[in-house]
C-alpha cells in the first residue's frame, strides 16, 4: 500500500514539475500584469513583503530568460506595471530599484520617466542612498534628454556631506548644456565657496572663467538681436562689431550656438 501511495505521489509530482517547467519556458518571452497594488494589499494582508518578492522573482526570472531580438516595447508596460506593484507592496526592498534602473530605465525616454517615478518611491524609503538619486539624475540626462533637469538633482546632491566631490562640476555642466547659463554659474560659485580641496576648487575656478566668457558672448548675443531684429546665424556674425574675438575656453568646452540657445559643451 505504500509503494502505491508513493508511485501516485511520484506521478503527481512530476506532473506538477512539469506543468511548472512548461509554464517558466512561456514566461521566458511573455510577462503578465500584475493585480492592481491595493488588491494585492487586501489579499495578502500581512504577506504583502511576499507578494512583492515573488513578483520581483517574477521579472527577474523574465528578464534573465532568452530576450535576445524580442521587441522590448511587447513588455516594456508590463514590467512598469510589476516593478510599480511590488515598490508599492514592499518599498524598503532595495533590489526592486536595481532592477528597475537596469532593465526599464533603458527602453525607451517614456519608461524612464516611469522608471524615476519608481525611484521616488525608494528615495523617500531610502534618503540616504545617494545612489537613487544619481539614477534619477543619469535617466533624466542620458536617457530623457533634460540636462537642466539631472543639474538640479545633482546640485542637490552634491550639497550633501557624503557626496562625491565632482557632482558639483556636473551639475555646472549639465546646467551649460541645457543653455541656463546663469543657473549653471551660480551653482559653480556655491560649489566654489564650500569646498576645500584644492585641486576640486581651481576646477570649479576654471569652469566659473568660462562660464563667465560664455556670459560675454551671450551679451552680445542679445545686443546683435536688439540691434538687428534678428538671432545671429553663427557666432562669428558677432566679429569683431560686437566682439574682438571669442573667449578661449579652457578644459575642452566649445560653444554651441542653436539659436535662440547658445550651450557650453564637451566633444
Amino acid at each position: 500500500m505504500k509503494r502505491i501511495v508513493a508511485a501516485i505521489l511520484l506521478v503527481l509530482y512530476l506532473g506538477v514539475w512539469g506543468l511548472q517547467k512548461n509554464k517558466a519556458q512561456m514566461a521566458d518571452y511573455y510577462l503578465s500584469h500584475p493585480l492592481p497594488a491595493a488588491v494585492l494589499k487586501v489579499a495578502s494582508g500581512y504577506a504583502q513583503q511576499l507578494t512583492a518578492f515573488s513578483l520581483f522573482v517574477k521579472v527577474a526570472i523574465f528578464a534573465g530568460g532568452p530576450l535576445r531580438g524580442v521587441d522590448k516595447m511587447s513588455y516594456a508596460d508590463s514590467m512598469a506595471s510589476n516593478f510599480d506593484v511590488m515598490t508599492e507592496l514592499h518599498p524598503e526592498f532595495i533590489d526592486s530599484y536595481n532592477y528597475c534602473e537596469s532593465f526599464l530605465a533603458p527602453i525607451s525616454p517614456e519608461h524612464a520617466g516611469e522608471a524615476n517615478k519608481i525611484l521616488d518611491r525608494g528615495i523617500a524609503a531610502h534618503p540616504d542612498l545617494l545612489y537613487l538619486q544619481f539614477f534619477k539624475a543619469f535617466n533624466l540626462f542620458y536617457y530623457m534628454n533634460q540636462p537642466a533637469e539631472a543639474a538640479d538633482l545633482f546640485y542637490a546632491m552634491a550639497r550633501r556631506p557624503d557626496a562625491p566631490s565632482w557632482f558639483g562640476h556636473l551639475a555646472g555642466y549639465l546646467m551649460a548644456k541645457g543653455g541656463n547659463l546663469i543657473a549653471g554659474r551660480a551653482m559653480l560659485v556655491a560649489m566654489y565657496q564650500k569646498e576645500q580641496d584644492k585641486f576640486t576648487k581651481d576646477r570649479y575656478r576654471r569652469a566659473i572663467m568660462n562660464f563667465n566668457k560664455a556670459l560675454r558672448v551671450q551679451a552680445a548675443l542679445d545686443l546683435y538681436k536688439k540691434e538687428l531684429g534678428k538671432d545671429a546665424d553663427s557666432l562669428q556674425d558677432l566679429v569683431p562689431r560686437y566682439l574682438e574675438s571669442l573667449p578661449t575656453l579652457t578644459d575642452d568646452f566649445t560653444y554651441l550656438w542653436m539659436p535662440p540657445v547658445l550651450s557650453l559643451v564637451r566633444p
